[in-house]
């Protein structure tokens, strides 16, 4: 990766202006080494290419947190340190700041939050899906002990899993509003969250195809999706209340380009907000938006 970069958070570039995923990656592997593996650090900033070599210091990454809880945690945390110091966020002039700069900076738009309720009817029980069948009861509590007992799940798991079905009206999440980033994700948990009955805020990508999918999802749930639409002014040009025959067109935003806009977004919803972060994109663009996501999390309200 190389040259000039679009605004919103970015990989830092060089003293000749490369952007450089590998640079990066071999620096931040080398600051989680550092504390616990002095040498295995030193190997990796010796690294002379990076994009062949790199298996070996990922590997000694993972050996290194093997020798103890707390080494794993230092490679951890060392890590992400050094990417948060890292990273850059570049503004629409082509200024650049650090990472941190997202926790303070006034957001480029407004989002006005378009609500979308569900037609159909909220599920009462936990039910799981296993093998085209749907368990739940009896048959939900022996499949449980015969995954303990085959050790395919933790004893603690399922005694979890025991607890929400025993207690139906824990679903809805009541009082509680669900954040899903990356509300698209084919692994998310936006479809289960709306057909318990949740109250889900949706963020995503500003993609048609994404918001299609999405809003068909929660119009045929009995749950509750709240949709970012993006504005340069406060209620320019509002969509009513469900958002119209062209929300699709019109919802969702680039989180690696305005986390400001989101994170004052979400700090104007009342009540408890449960955060989670199911974003993903390929190659480079995961990075951004994993640090984007970092600085949405460390954002406090303003």
């Amino acid at each position: 990766m190389s040259g000039g970069a679009a605004a919103g958070v970015a990989f830092p570039a060089s003293e000749g202006g490369r952007r450089s995923t590998s640079a990066l990656g071999q620096a931040v592997v080398a600051d989680a080494l550092a504390r616990v593996d002095p040498a295995g650090a030193l190997d990796a900033r010796r690294e002379t290419n990076w994009r062949a070599g790199y298996l070996t210091h990922f590997r000694r990454l993972i050996e290194a947190g093997l020798t103890s809880k707390q080494a794993a945690v230092s490679v951890a945390r060392d890590g992400v340190a050094s990417l948060h110091r890292q990273m850059r966020v570049v503004g629409p002039d082509g200024s650049e700041t650090g990472l941190d700069a997202l926790l303070t900076t006034p957001a480029r738009c407004v989002l006005t939050a378009v609500t979308v309720a569900g037609t159909g009817a909220a599920e009462s029980e936990l039910s799981l899906p296993y093998r085209g069948e749907r368990l739940h009861d009896s048959a939900l509590l022996r499949r449980l002990e015969a995954w303990v007992s085959a050790g395919v799940i933790e004893p603690s798991c399922a005694a979890a899993v025991r607890t929400v079905a025993a207690n139906p009206d824990w679903l809805a999440l009541p009082g509680r509003t669900v954040v899903a980033l990356g509300a698209g994700a084919e692994v998310g948990p936006l479809p289960v969250l709306l057909s318990w009955g949740a109250r889900v805020i949706g963020i995503d990508l500003p993609r048609p195809g994404i918001w299609e999918r999405v809003l068909e999802t929660a119009r045929r749930s009995g749950g509750t999706l709240l949709v970012p639409v993006a504005h340069d002014k406060p209620g320019e040009d509002a969509l009513a209340p469900e958002g119209g025959e062209d929300l699709a067109q019109r919802a969702g935003l680039d989180l690696a380009g305005d986390v400001p806009a989101v994170a004052d977004w979400l700090a104007g919803v009342d009540g408890p907000l449960v955060l989670g972060n199911y974003v993903y994109a390929d190659g480079a663009a995961n990075v951004r938006v994993a640090s984007a996501v970092d600085a949405l999390t460390l954002r406090g309200p303003r």
